[in-house]
């Protein structure tokens, strides 16, 4: 795990590369290896995991200064990697990749209150929009709890609304989070065993 981050090519208003870059050197490189985790835990694909880290680095240092110090850098960078993970996972995966970039800029202003579910581009609904075929069939290949879990988390949900919504809909009897965990590492162990890293079904 390398943190490479070049300023060349970014735009440099009044010296505003040297700030981003002490803000930068502040608060993100001291939290890399949340950074790290966080993409690993976010990623669906692994081999798409250090790609994603280097975009998430990147634009953490083109937006750094939308950061707001009086909140929790953890909770900010956290929410951050968060969405901009669920979106690669989308672009990786789509029919139609969007050309558009992904900027924090989109979501580090709003935090999510931890009481409420928060809102997605992918959800249970419409997540057959957003995979390849392969992927749609080893999806397929799941109990339908396993594949509820891992939709939603790919959806950018944390462990806790995961909980809520399978509890909403009936799938689990209690508030266990911990069913939720399983339910999540036997989704993801089945999904290797059917598709390589690439999203594509392996050959038999």
């Amino acid at each position: 795990m390398e943190t490479n981050i070049q300023t060349t090519g970014l735009p440099i208003e009044d010296g505003s590369v040297k700030i981003r870059t002490e803000l930068f050197k502040r608060y993100v490189l001291p939290n890399k290896n949340l950074i790290y985790k966080l993409c690993i835990n976010y990623t669906f694909c692994p081999g798409d995991v250090e790609d994603n880290y280097n975009e998430v680095l990147i634009n953490f240092f083109k937006y750094i200064e939308t950061y707001d110090p009086e909140r929790s850098i953890q909770t900010w960078l956290h929410i951050v990697t968060k969405r901009f993970v669920s979106d690669m996972n989308s672009r990786h995966c789509a029919y139609n990749k969007r050309n558009d970039d992904v900027d924090v800029s989109q979501s580090a202003g709003s935090l999510i209150d931890e009481a409420e579910v928060s809102e997605n581009c992918m959800s249970e609904d419409n997540y057959r929009l957003h995979y390849n075929d392969d992927i749609l069939d080893a999806l397929d290949c799941l109990k339908p709890i396993y594949r509820e879990a891992l939709v939603l988390q790919q959806a950018g949900y944390k462990l806790e609304e995961i909980m809520e919504i399978s509890y909403q809909n009936g799938n689990l009897k209690t508030k266990n989070i911990e069913t939720v965990k399983s339910r999540l590492f036997l989704a993801k162990q089945q999904m290797r065993k059917l598709i390589n890293r690439d999203g594509e079904r392996r050959k038999q």
